[in-house]
């Protein structure tokens, strides 16, 4: 059987939610993935037995799966279709991809058919939607996707599409500016240098799958999304005293905090508006400096009109 490094994940779009269809695109900067049918048995305690269980069938059966990647301006399209659903870009290369979490009404989702494996072991989960992930930026890497969610309709084998590797270019941290604005201020004004050494934003949109009258699912539901937390790590300078200070007071500390990756005409931009709402330590070490994690959860704000948005600048048209 193939090593399991020669395993790869492919993604193609349906049009229709849980009918598959061939891969078109394989992801690049994939560190590790994995799919899994998840069974529900109906096990009957029957009286008149102390045995556990004397007769048993399933009723049902869904997919599962995870994959973690080294994020691109070209690859981090397809997480973020998962996860904010559909957009299209403007301009006309570059082309801006502007991605906002739902506040009014539910997102439009783009469902994928993924296939993992390798020639001779390879499966593929229809229906697939992302429901969670966790960014990670970290100084001396690159921006990280990890633990993102696969929840489908079904997995069956199949013959993997034969796709070819395309370039792509990581997302440094070394190119990522900070930006700490006030709540009632313009998101993006403030930059706040020499202080990040890591930014973990974990993301939960509350996205389900609907049983029926079925053995699968028949379809999905969306929720309100989880106050996805944003745990940003600084050196205890003078920005990362004054929110200190500022918590220790009655009254609320807020702030508007946008992450900006640049590389010539690409980029990748995060903002995010939320509440501190946690204690610190103080203080943490790192490399014998003093340092503070800071933990903010997600909340509306008027100026940002979201409490997040996510917004690539790439030369991809369309996705592949």
């Amino acid at each position: 059987m193939p090593a399991i490094d020669l395993a790869i994940l492919q993604f193609g779009k349906e049009t229709t939610w849980g009918v598959a269809v061939a891969a078109t695109a394989k992801l690049m900067g994939v560190t590790e993935a994995a799919l899994q049918p998840v069974d529900k048995v109906a096990a009957i305690a029957d009286l008149g037995t102390l045995a556990p269980s004397r007769r048993s069938v399933q009723v049902g059966q869904h997919g599962e799966g995870t994959f973690s990647l080294a994020l691109s301006y070209e690859d981090a399209l397809y997480p973020l279709h998962g996860l904010f659903g559909a957009v299209d870009p403007t301009g006309a290369g570059p082309y801006t991809w502007a991605y906002a979490a739902p506040v009014d009404a539910a997102p439009t989702m783009q469902p994928f058919t993924v296939e993992y494996g390798a020639t001779g072991a390879s499966y593929r989960l229809a229906g697939a939607l992302i429901p969670k992930a966790t960014l990670t930026i970290a100084v001396g890497d690159v921006w990280r996707l990890t633990k993102a969610a696969l929840l489908g309709k079904a997995i069956s084998p199949v013959t993997l599409a034969a796709l070819a590797d395309r370039t792509v270019e990581l997302v440094r941290a070394a190119d990522t500016k900070l930006y700490l604005d006030e709540w009632a201020g313009n998101i993006g004004t403030t930059e706040v240098q020499a202080a990040l050494i890591k930014a973990e934003l974990a993301l939960d949109t509350g996205r389900h799958l609907k049983y029926f009258n079925a053995f699968h699912p028949l379809a999905y539901g969306e929720a309100r999304w989880a106050k996805s937390p944003l745990k940003l790590t600084l050196e205890f300078g003078a920005t990362a005293k004054a929110l200190v200070d500022s918590l220790l007071t009655p009254l609320l500390v807020q702030r508007q905090i946008r992450l900006k990756a640049t590389s010539g005409t690409k980029s990748l931009q995060v903002d995010y508006a939320g509440t501190l709402t946690s204690g610190y330590e103080l203080f943490k070490d790192r490399d014998g400096n003093m340092i503070v994690e800071l933990n903010f959860e997600g909340e509306y704000n008027s100026n940002l009109g979201n409490w997040l948005e996510v917004t690539v600048v790439n030369s991809v048209s369309a996705l592949p």
